[in-house]
């Protein structure tokens, strides 16, 4: 007989996200002083706001993880057709910064449209390949699907191709699970496997097709060659120093150096002054914490007994993975920049509130799932 648990709470999870959050608030006052201090007059001013956005973030997640899943999944069409209209909103009324246009204000608040399109996809998503049954041969089913998954990636890549990418692995990794044809998944493998490999070349290719811009190009060839393009690999370059500095131990809690020459070291670059500070020791323990709650996650995504829920929960999972290990190989420079904040520790109250308000929903997965 299969019933509905009330009552249980998800401690595994929400232990790894307090202790990264907490450590993580630690690591970002020293990588945000600085540049706190240079631009606003005060240390404390960007480690305030980030404590803030914790602490909504927490009290938001628990007051999720007290809703049933399942009204997510009833309201998620218009979720996602909201958070896809402010999307497009940013092209035409986004506040431009560096170039692009990705933030917008409502009374005040500014936010990422495209940080709420990564939670918005995963519901509707999990939705719509549940209701479809993993049955692609019909033409309405296909057409629905990319529809859901790889118009609004497509739409969000214009303006933040990060995003986009990260976008296209959640969508297509969800759609693996449930397809019956995996070959066309392994032809996309191999297809970024060979990019990877031959990035030169084919990013020249793809530049010439107008698919990638100049300076998305740029950041290849830096990514390639760093030593030779140290305009456009300049914050790698520096990130690289501070982990070699770092070495075992670190230098020590507030004695970065590095923090002071890399570009707003508090956002996509934070991880390479933990290296700094607290050394290949102090690095381990985050990687760590975020094994154990990426691998819990997808524990709890593959027990559930509905295939509304493994989806849910197995969409935030791999949201979660990808960006820590874009995140970290970016700073080790394992894979060109990107651009992508690491969870729970960078700088950043859009991407933030999302990831709590995706532990809140794993969180009301866990009290109301359905077990035997």
């Amino acid at each position: 007989m299969i019933s509905e648990n009330k009552r249980k709470f998800e401690y595994t999870v929400f232990t790894c996200v307090l202790f990264l959050a907490v450590f993580g608030l630690i690591v970002l006052y020293s990588a945000s002083s600085y540049s706190a201090n240079r631009i606003y007059g005060n240390s404390y001013y960007l480690f305030i706001r980030q404590v803030v956005f914790c602490g909504v973030g927490f009290v938001t997640a628990l007051l999720l993880s007290f809703i049933p899943y399942k009204i997510y999944s009833r309201f998620s069409k218009y979720i996602f057709l909201a958070c896809l209209m402010l999307v497009v909103m940013t092209a035409f009324a986004g506040r431009i910064s560096r170039g692009s246009s990705r933030w917008i204000m409502l009374k005040g608040l500014i936010f990422q449209p495209s940080e709420l399109m990564k939670l918005a996809m995963i519901i509707y998503l999990a939705k719509v390949l549940t209701e479809i049954k993993g049955d692609f041969d019909r033409k309405d089913n296909f057409i629905r699907v990319i529809m859901v998954a790889y118009v609004p990636t497509f739409i969000v890549a214009l303006s933040n191709l990060s995003t986009g990418i990260i976008l296209f692995i959640i969508s297509t990794t969800m759609i693996f699970i449930v397809s019956k044809k995996k070959l066309i998944f392994i032809f996309m493998i191999v297809l970024i496997a060979l990019f990877y490999a031959f990035a030169y070349p084919m990013s020249k290719v793809l530049q010439t097709t107008g698919l990638l811009k100049t300076y998305q190009v740029g950041r290849i060839f830096a990514w390639k060659d760093p030593e030779n393009y140290p305009d456009i690999a300049y914050q790698t370059l520096q990130s690289l120093y501070a982990i070699g500095s770092g070495r075992i131990s670190g230098r020590g809690y507030l004695a970065s150096i590095q923090k002071a020459i890399i570009p707003e070291a508090q956002n996509d670059m934070i991880f390479a002054i933990l290296c700094e500070e607290l050394g290949i020791v102090g690095a381990a323990l985050f990687i760590v914490l975020y094994i154990i709650l990426i691998y819990r996650i997808l524990i709890i995504s593959f027990r559930q007994k509905n295939v509304n829920s493994m989806l849910l929960t197995f969409g935030i999972g791999v949201h979660i993975a990808i960006q820590v290990i874009l995140n970290i190989g970016v700073v080790t420079n394992l894979l060109p920049n990107t651009g992508v904040v690491l969870p729970f520790v960078s700088y950043g109250g859009s991407s933030l509130l999302v990831l709590f308000l995706e532990i809140g929903i794993v969180m009301s997965v866990v009290r109301y799932e359905e077990i035997e």
